[in-house]
């Protein structure tokens, strides 16, 4: 049975170190660049300027976590959530959190 691993974050250089682990391992996934709710709130409280700049505009704001989702076989789960726990040091060093749910159907190449 496949699964799908989520793995939430925060923008580090581990984080990166992780992505390119776990690509050296022949390990697959999509990452996705994304806020918490409580960012994002924040943000927009903060974002009121009280003049004009260029930077304002093109800053992206909202970018504070890395999300990564797997499609992964029953054997590799348990290795790619070693992997994250080492480079994050069970959360310690890098804040975040993962979760797993079983797929019963997909359709593609994965």
């Amino acid at each position: 049975m496949k699964h799908l691993l989520f793995v939430v974050l925060d923008n580090k250089k581990e984080t990166h170190d992780l992505i390119q682990s776990l690509s050296k391992k022949g390990i697959n996934g999509t990452v996705l660049n994304s806020t918490s709710l409580k960012h994002v709130i924040q943000d927009e409280e903060e974002d009121t300027p009280s003049f004009f700049s260029l930077a304002h505009l093109t800053e992206n704001r909202l970018v504070h976590n890395t999300t990564i989702y797997f499609l992964l076989e029953d054997n590799e789960v348990e290795e790619v959530k070693n992997e994250v726990r080492k480079f994050t040091k069970d959360f310690t060093l890098v804040k975040g959190g993962m979760f797993s749910t079983p797929v019963e159907s997909y359709e593609g190449s994965f």
